[in-house]
């Protein structure tokens, strides 16, 4: 293990020491109390973030929409800082002893935002819509085990499987969606999608594209009704400009890339906050091309990068070459397993013995007279996927293959490797796994067409771990499967597994509150408050 690995490693046991020791230190006996705050209204939080996509939570797949959707939609479940699934929607539930089914027991009084009830119906028609092959969303693979359910009473919501199913909680974290308001719409191009109305801590106002999305404080929130006013999400592709508003005040939070880090640390009114995230980045590789579909290409293009040194110069050492897709503070990760070290000679190899060999001299490979070339795809206004890119291609250079870049918008690049279109040879990107390591959606061959299985992966021994690892209950057995599905991961390289990243938030300090933990930052953040004197904005 590297000495950064290592150092990584040690935050993630440290994070999850708090998380299991409850996030904060014990006082000893006697030891004088803080005095007591009582958190007041007002304010309003801005987010710079890129343009979303659309706001359906079963239609979102970038991380803006979802993270936008999230807080205007509920589940039956969600997940707190202790990575565990705690009631939303659903007060309780119970399982079968057979693990085959599962009874929630849903809220009584619980509102959308126009003031309909909220019942089991809607669960039910959410679940409708998703396995609805007309409906375009990549979430239905989570569902493929439902045998049937049944709307036992407006507040009792049973659902039937096939098999024992062990994500079911993470499955029922899926916001729902209102049946009065979509019943009978074509989902897929429904206005809804621009004008979202949930069940969630804050409710939709206004969606400016290129300029913002506004939302208010839901006075009815079930749980906790938010502390802040409103959330303005400004719309900034450029992270250059991003990190120039956040140090001018002009935003109050946004993410970090690791080049501006240390000077944001050093901004007076920001707290600057580092923790391990469920985020890793990963080069995707469109196995549907023949030059992406043999094992042994693959592993050769995660060779021939030295992803030490890339991770030095475009993470500043926030990084580490990642092994798989199970992040340092996932109970998945096989810790026996290291990654594949930067080794060009046995790349040339590896592509020679796949028919990739430099025939005509001019120093790239080709086959049947092709020369091994590919359209790499990154966002536009991101520094770190612009160095990164830039050193893959002189990387590659070095075994003979060559790699063209082209930097797109957020919106345009998204929609290049979304289904239905899978527009694109190769591209760097991250994803977040969730709490509960399920990855069917993303390596299962059955979610190539329209999961987020968008490289078109397919191994049959891959698939045999996936559903063994959702039907295993026992959590020591499904532990061992994971780490055996790990180690097949890495030995097969679906995708060019790059980084395990910290995660970096900058929060401007007047909010109080904030705790960041690995599921992300806004977690909890109808508990955010600014003290009264610090407010900036007065009430819509």
């Amino acid at each position: 293990m590297s000495d950064k690995t290592g150092r990584l490693l040690l935050i993630a046991m440290v994070v999850a020491a708090l998380i299991l020791g409850g996030g904060c230190p014990r006082r000893a006996p006697g030891e004088e109390q803080p005095a007591a705050v009582t958190p007041v209204q007002g304010d309003t939080l801005v987010i710079g973030t890129v343009a979303p996509m659309l706001l359906n939570p079963i239609l979102a797949t970038d991380v803006p929409s979802t993270t936008i959707t999230d807080l205007v939609f509920s589940g039956l479940v969600t997940v707190n800082d202790r990575l565990e699934f705690v009631p939303e929607l659903a007060e309780s539930w119970e399982v079968s002893p057979d693990g085959l089914v599962w009874t929630f027991h849903l809220r009584d009084g619980v509102t959308w935002h126009d003031g309909k009830p909220f019942t089991a119906e809607d669960v039910a028609f959410t679940l409708e819509r998703i396995r609805d092959p007309h409906t375009i969303t990549v979430r239905r693979g989570d569902y493929e085990q439902v045998d049937r359910w049944e709307v036992v009473d407006p507040h009792t919501f049973r659902v039937y499987f096939k098999e024992p199913f062990a994500p079911a909680l993470q499955a029922f974290a899926m916001g729902i969606i209102p049946k009065h308001l979509l019943q009978g719409v074509d989902i897929n191009t429904a206005p809804f999608n621009t004008r979202p109305v949930g069940t969630g801590r804050f409710r939709f106002r206004e969606w400016k594209p290129d300029v913002h999305v506004i939302l208010d404080r839901n006075e009815d929130y079930f749980k906790q009704v938010p502390h802040l006013n409103s959330i303005v999400f400004r719309i900034i592709p450029d992270d250059t400009v991003l990190m120039e508003e956040l140090a001018g005040g002009g935003i109050d939070f946004s993410g970090i890339t690791a080049p501006h880090y240390k000077r944001m640390a050093a901004v007076p009114h920001l707290n600057v906050h580092r923790f391990p995230s469920l985020r890793f980045q990963y080069i995707g590789w469109n196995e549907r091309l023949p030059k992406f579909d043999d094992d042994r290409v693959r592993i050769a293009l995660s060779l021939a990068l030295d992803r030490e040194a890339i991770a030095e110069a475009a993470y500043e050492g926030l990084a580490v070459p990642a092994t798989g897709p199970f992040p340092l503070v996932s109970w998945a990760i096989n810790p026996a397993i290291e990654p594949l070290a930067y080794d060009p000679e046995r790349a040339k190899q590896l592509l020679a013995d796949a028919g990739w060999k430099d025939t005509n001299g001019d120093g790239w490979v080709d086959r049947d007279g092709k020369p091994f070339e590919f359209e790499f795809l990154g966002r536009a206004g991101d520094p770190v996927s612009k160095m990164i890119i830039e050193l893959a291609m002189e990387y590659y250079k070095a075994v003979g293959v060559k790699l063209n870049p082209l930097f797109l918008e957020w919106g345009d690049l998204v929609s290049r490797l979304d289904p239905p279109r899978r527009a694109f040879e190769a591209f760097y990107l991250g994803f977040s796994v969730g709490v509960d390591p399920d990855v069917h959606i993303f390596y299962h061959s059955t979610q190539a067409e329209w999961g987020f299985n968008d490289t078109n992966f397919q191994d049959a021994e891959v698939d045999r771990l996936i559903e063994e690892g959702r039907r295993t209950m026992d959590f020591a057995a499904r532990k061992q499967v994971y780490h055996q599905l790990h180690q097949r991961l890495h030995d097969t390289q679906p995708v060019t597994f790059m980084f395990f990243i910290e995660a970096i938030v900058g929060v401007d300090k007047r909010f109080q509150g904030v705790t960041p933990s690995p599921i992300g930052t806004l977690w909890n953040v109808e508990h955010w408050w600014v003290p009264e004197a610090q407010q900036k904005h007065p009430a819509p």
